[in-house]
């Protein structure tokens, strides 16, 4: 019987130019081959995006499993109108039913807009601010932790970098930090290593330092899969 695995995540999940893809590396070391992977990872997301797109798939579709690797603390998701565009700003992002206005984060690509500057700016004129924002993408984090565990779905979640101390100075310049783990957040079905810092441990950054390289990502999965809540 073909099982239906739910990816949610950021372009750290997404497949892109590599071989083999994500998709296909947890296929090969968790899944098997058999198994159906549905992947509404997008780059520049964030938190909230992950959330209204986990709630809104569950709630249509039978799942078997969900995976969601959560990302930066510092971006910021707006619901939008379906037909709703900025010009020249290609991050109004829908990848299954709501459509989300996405700032990418503390240097994101809202910097290179007039209109996306007059929205997101005030998120990130200050520290205060920062720190509002990041809140808000923790408690993202903790309802779509909630939603898998009232809907009887099994998971494992992680975030893509290690939000109290991040591999690189660039990462926590982009994403974002906190000084202290969430307490709000359940570790029942958490996976303690992440995937950034352990391909930084392993020269399996690309040279952005912010993606992996899949060569890696592969040892990545392998070194935890013991922790995976999922039967084949």
């Amino acid at each position: 019987m073909t099982k239906k695995i739910l990816f949610l995540g950021c372009s750290n999940l997404k497949n892109d130019w590599q071989k083999p893809s994500k998709e296909q590396i947890w296929k090969d070391v968790i899944f098997g081959q058999d198994a159906e992977i549905v992947n509404l990872s997008w780059p520049g997301v964030g938190n909230q995006f992950i959330f209204g797109n986990c709630v809104d798939y569950v709630t249509d579709n039978k799942i078997d499993y969900v995976y969601a690797q959560f990302t930066g603390l510092a971006r910021f998701d707006i619901p939008s109108n379906d037909k709703y565009a900025i010009p020249n700003y290609d991050y109004c992002i829908k990848t299954y039913k709501r459509r989300y206005l996405c700032s990418g984060g503390k240097t994101g690509s809202w910097t290179g807009n007039k209109r996306t500057n007059q929205i997101f700016m005030p998120c990130y004129f200050n520290d205060e601010e920062y720190q509002h924002v990041a809140k808000e993408s923790i408690q993202a984090v903790a309802s779509t932790l909630w939603f898998l565990k009232q809907q009887n779905v099994p998971h494992n979640w992680t975030f893509f970098y290690d939000i109290t101390n991040p591999a690189t100075s660039d990462q926590e310049l982009y994403d974002g930090k906190v000084d202290v783990f969430p307490t709000l957040l359940d570790k029942t079905h958490w996976i303690d290593k992440d995937p950034h810092s352990y391909c930084a441990e392993h020269n399996g950054l690309q040279q952005d330092g912010c993606h992996f390289l899949n060569s890696v990502y592969k040892d990545w999965v392998e070194s935890i899969k013991d922790q995976i809540n999922y039967e084949r």
